[in-house]
Formats: C-alpha cells, sequence, structure tokens
C-alpha cells in the first residue's frame, strides 16, 4: 500500500510541475520584459493572447539567408541577431510543426515617474523547450 502511495505521489509530483506552451510563453514573456522595466516590482500579469502561429515551413520562407543579407545591411545588432537566432532554431525542424508565435502581452507596471500604467507589448516566440523570445516591442 505505502509503495503505491508514493508511487501515486510522484506522478502527481510530475504533472503539477509541467507547464502548458502557455504558461511557458507567460514566463519567458514576464521574464523579457521585467529587465526592460524601470521598477520590476511593480510589475503585474493581466493577459497573453497568441495572435498568430506559424509552421516551420512558413517561417523558413521568410526568415533565410536572403533576409539575414538584408538585415545585416540594414538592421541593427539586435535584429540581426534575432533573425540568426530563429534561422537558426528553424533549419532542422519538421516543415509542418508550429515554429513560431505571434504573442499579444498586456501588463500593469509602473514608468519613470513612479506611476502605475498598462501597457500592450507584442513577441515573437520560438517554439523550442524554452518558449524562446526572438523579438518583443511595447506597442503603445
Amino acid at each position: 500500500m505505502n509503495k503505491i502511495l508514493i508511487i501515486v505521489f510522484m506522478i502527481i509530483g510530475l504533472v503539477s510541475c509541467t507547464q502548458t506552451k502557455e504558461e511557458k510563453m507567460q514566463e519567458s514573456i514576464t521574464n523579457e520584459l521585467l529587465q526592460r522595466m524601470d521598477d520590476p516590482s511593480k510589475f503585474q500579469f493581466v493577459s497573453m493572447e497568441i495572435n498568430k502561429i506559424f509552421t516551420v515551413g512558413e517561417r523558413k520562407k521568410v526568415m533565410n539567408e536572403e533576409r539575414l543579407k538584408r538585415v545585416t545591411e540594414l538592421g541593427t545588432t539586435e535584429a540581426i541577431e534575432q533573425t540568426k537566432k530563429e534561422i537558426e532554431f528553424l533549419k532542422f525542424k519538421d516543415d509542418n510543426m508550429e515554429g513560431v508565435y505571434y504573442v499579444k502581452f498586456i501588463a500593469r507596471g509602473s514608468n519613470k515617474f513612479g506611476a502605475i500604467i498598462k501597457a500592450t507589448y507584442s513577441a515573437t516566440v520560438l517554439n523550442d523547450d524554452n518558449r524562446t523570445v526572438v523579438h518583443f516591442k511595447q506597442m503603445n
């Protein structure tokens, strides 16, 4: 009987530690946002919505060596690194799998003057184990 209880508790523990895709995405975007905030202690999650899901095949048509060449000629270091990271992720993935998510993220925090504000952000997130954020910007 004790062995069965131990096994049940182990299974419950494993299941409860597993995050959903959306939870991991929220965590990754939150971490990205906290790095940019004036006062991270004021952060409050409001909502998250996946606006668009691209397959690996769809993204490979856009994110390729030609795009990297153009971004290198015109872009910033940040844009170049984002493009490289996404191309590297897509390189060995199956074309039919979910590859990249466009996400709308709303959070509250304080601005430079200490006032509490609600802001909307867009994020591009890879479908890797960490739900890596490759692009992030404030929309309003």
